[in-house]
């Protein structure tokens, strides 16, 4: 019994392979699509305007794709109008540049488990100086490498803000994350290996 426990508990920790498909309707859908492998991660988001209470399909504009990878310790920038590959260090991919942030200023309480659908969570809520997220995080489906705290704010790993969640045991998968009138959900689960070539700049791009 405690063999299987423990495997069972490996398993829960193990780093999450797939894809995740997240949904955040508001004025107008926006659906975001993460393509996670153990080491790099590619994350796609599309724009949909709203036409009658329901989303535009024809009318979707596609977002610049990000690439992080952790090995290199890079993040790419895909830019399918101009064709460039842009290239930097890791580092958070928000509005508001959180990277500046100070220890100080970050803030993580653990509000206790919570079910969301089908899966375990904790709720979570974390404070950026003045801006506050919930965040429902479920260790159901293992960990991952990328914290999507609200429409466009991605912390990779390795950056203060995914480093305290960690240490508060909240680097699992997030399920729902709520910041203020924004709430984005997980939709769609599917437990895969992806395809390497998926996280390589694709061919004719200008790299800079």
């Amino acid at each position: 019994m405690v063999f299987s426990l423990l495997a069972v508990l490996q398993a829960a920790q193990a780093q999450f392979e797939g894809v995740l498909y997240y949904d955040c309707t508001i004025k107008n859908k926006t659906l975001t699509t993460l393509y996670e492998s153990k080491t790099k991660v590619l994350l796609e988001s599309k724009i949909f305007p709203m036409k009658e209470g329901a989303a535009d399909i024809g009318a979707g504009k596609e977002q610049d794709a990000l690439i992080f990878d952790f090995e290199a310790n890079k993040a790419t920038r895909l830019s399918s109008r101009h064709k460039e590959a842009i290239t930097s260090e890791m580092v958070p991919v928000t509005a508001d540049r959180p990277g500046k942030l100070k220890d100080g200023d970050i803030t993580i309480e653990d509000r206790g488990a919570e079910k969301i659908g089908d899966y375990n969570c904790h709720h979570y809520v974390v404070k950026l100086k003045n801006h506050t997220s919930d965040l429902w995080i479920t260790k159901d489906l293992g960990v991952s490498s990328v914290c999507m705290i609200s429409q466009f704010d991605y912390y990779p790993a390795g950056s203060m803000l995914f480093d305290k969640l960690k240490a508060a045991g909240a680097d699992g998968i997030v399920v729902r994350s709520k910041a203020g009138d924004v709430v984005v959900n997980l939709t769609t689960v599917q437990k895969k290996i992806v395809p390497p070539s998926w996280f390589e700049i694709p061919a004719g791009y200008k790299k800079l």
